[in-house]
């Protein structure tokens, strides 16, 4: 019991400083750098121009990321790994929207694995 909830405690302050450091690059439109950063699983779903064009739509329509605040935080451990999903309600300057992202942990540290965010915003002309 007391190693699940270490892991919850570590897990989220990992998944704190990953989320802020996503957001840095944003706000940054370092869009290539979330793309090189992210894990492989991250990168597979889609093609790299795809992807880098999604960081640039959510960045355009929402514009910069704000406050986060996390409001769910689960952490898997399986034979490919051991995952981090965190949910986020994150103020942009354009609106707010609802984030998940999963970390996949890999040398202490987590790399992106998925993301998806939700925002009436992005649904705006």
């Amino acid at each position: 019991m007391w190693q699940c909830g270490s892991a919850l405690v570590q897990g989220r302050k990992l998944a704190t400083a990953a989320v802020r450091h996503f957001h840095q690059q944003l706000n940054a439109e370092k869009y290539e750098e979330i793309y090189r950063e992210a894990d492989e699983g991250f990168r597979a779903g889609q093609s790299h121009d795809e992807l880098i064009q999604f960081l640039q739509a959510v960045h355009k329509k929402l514009g910069n990321a704000g406050d986060e605040k996390q409001v769910n935080i689960r952490v898997d451990t399986n034979t490919r790994g051991t995952f981090t999903t965190t949910w986020y309600n994150t103020t942009f300057v354009n609106g707010t929207a609802s984030e998940r992202f999963t970390w996949v942990k890999s040398d202490g540290a987590l790399e992106l694995y998925a993301y998806h965010i939700e925002s009436n915003a992005l649904l705006a002309n």
